[in-house]
């Protein structure tokens, strides 16, 4: 069985320690609330979380990493307020290591990677596992 986890750039930017196929990890995760609608990516199911304080809608999730996608998009201002830059079109590219600080592919940006886990648990988080506040 498997489960899939969006892992956004800033994230792994900002607090995130790198991970490679067959790596065997352990993340707080949240069920995704808003669907990534740009390029053919199938389902996700969990959003990592590494800044909310909201320990009772996270949940820890340990499993073997299968494989990583690098999610790139393209932007363009939006309509409404020209100041926020939405997504596009998009593509994947595979990897066999996150890292963060990924290079522009064909003049799109990396928005996080998408990680298949397999050999999975998930449960949710006890107060005392999430630090954030």
């Amino acid at each position: 069985m498997k489960c899939t986890v969006f892992y956004e750039s800033w994230r792994m930017e900002c607090c995130g320690t790198g991970f490679s196929v067959d790596d065997r990890v352990k993340w707080l995760v949240n069920k995704i609330k808003q669907p990534i609608t740009v390029g053919n990516i199938g389902e996700i199911n969990y959003c990592y979380e590494a800044h909310s304080s909201d320990w009772q809608n996270i949940f820890v999730l340990e499993g073997k990493v299968e494989t990583i996608k690098i999610l790139y998009h393209s932007y363009v201002p939006s309509e409404d307020n020209p100041r926020l830059m939405i997504p596009v079109g998009g593509k994947t590219v595979d990897t066999e290591k996150a890292r963060g600080f990924e290079k522009e592919v064909d003049d799109m940006e990396a928005s996080g990677y998408i990680v298949a886990l397999s050999e999975y648990t998930i449960r949710h988080a006890n107060k005392e596992e999430v630090p954030f506040k």
